[in-house]
């Protein structure tokens, strides 16, 4: 299956799951009064937080140009925008964000950029990004355990998954940078396990990805280990993006005139259902978002605001930033391409 038939399927589904999910929110739902509900909001706040999705990328885009500049190369922030919607749209579109980074790397190449530099770009980005927000949510769990533990409802299960399979990538992407060995051994253990249990057939060739892998993340951290003012700027800059996208319940909470609970009550839930949806392997976590939120977020919003809080939150978040993102992608791509025609290949590699 090629990369434009998996795309197309993959918007597919998504859209499928819309439909699916759109159902079953709006059967018992009365059209007119919902329409007077979401009438009556202040547009000022929900302005507020469609900026915060734009600071949310700009904040990606911010670590590209900063890690690309330490890498030596030379691109504008513009561009590096341009690469950050990218990654939003596809990652949007696809199963557990996958179709993202391919993509952006695609673009990248096409804007002159080595796949050597662009995949440690993106290497280092992951990685923090997945930290970052592992930490966010153990602090705002720390800071507000007892209100979080009193009213966390409907998503717990999903969190304990989310947690664990997050704690146990990070724990793999840290072996994989800083214990070669261990993770070598590790490596041959298991596929040996799965080979035995007849879940994988081609053991060499399993071993051999995951052992490349391995070796990418050690080279990205050699080097941040020579770089360490960059790699507290990347984990600064995504704390910010994070905090961003965290806002936009709060923002929408305020559009209703509501004021019973704290900006650090809803950005501490906000920051555990983000994670809690995160391992889940859906194109947008389309579903599963929207219930985790009614679930969780009927603290603060009343039955007769919780659906219309939900439609205003994701519509900020996801639907209204798909459609901006893929048409900035869309520009991007006739632009890069209309650019690529004109300019000769890099042939630079990276050196750290």
């Amino acid at each position: 299956m090629n990369n434009k038939l998996k795309s197309s399927v993959s918007l597919l589904f998504m859209i499928s799951l819309i439909i699916i999910t759109s159902y079953f929110i709006f059967k018992d739902q009365s059209l007119p009064t919902l329409l007077q509900t979401l009438k009556d909001v202040n547009l000022f706040y929900i302005i507020l937080g469609l900026c915060m999705m734009f600071i949310f990328v700009g904040c990606e885009a911010m670590n590209t140009f900063s890690i690309m500049r330490a890498l030596g190369q030379k691109i504008s922030y513009i561009k590096c925008l341009g690469f950050a919607f990218i990654g939003f749209y596809f990652s949007s579109i696809t199963p557990s964000s996958s179709g993202g980074q391919p993509a952006q790397m695609f673009y990248m190449n096409k804007a002159n950029i080595n796949l050597s530099y662009s995949s440690l770009n993106l290497l280092i980005i992951t990685v923090v990004y997945q930290m970052v927000m592992m930490a966010y949510a153990g602090i705002m769990f720390l800071l507000n355990h007892e209100f979080i533990m009193t009213n966390l409802h409907g998503i717990q299960y999903f969190l304990m998954f989310s947690v664990t399979i997050n704690l146990l990538l990070t724990i793999g992407i840290l072996l994989a940078m800083f214990s070669k060995k261990f993770i070598y051994q590790l490596i041959y253990l298991v596929t040996k396990w799965l080979a035995a249990i007849r879940i994988i057939k081609d053991v060499p060739a399993t071993r051999f990805k995951l052992e490349s892998l391995v070796k990418e993340y050690t080279i990205g951290a050699d080097y941040l280990k020579t770089r360490p003012l960059l790699l507290l700027r990347v984990v600064f800059t995504t704390a910010i993006q994070l905090t961003s996208t965290y806002l936009v319940p709060y923002f929408v909470y305020k559009a209703f005139h509501l004021n019973d609970f704290t900006l650090l009550q809803i950005i501490s839930l906000q920051s555990l259902v983000s994670l809690a949806v995160s391992s889940i392997p859906l194109p947008g976590a389309v579903g599963a978002s929207e219930n985790a939120f009614m679930s969780a977020f009927k603290l603060f919003f009343a039955s007769n605001l919780i659906v219309p809080a939900m439609l205003l939150c994701r519509g900020i978040s996801f639907y209204a930033f798909l459609i901006i993102s893929g048409i900035i992608s869309m520009i991007v791509h006739f632009l890069l391409t209309k650019e690529q025609s004109t300019t000769p290949p890099s042939k630079s590699m990276i050196s750290i």
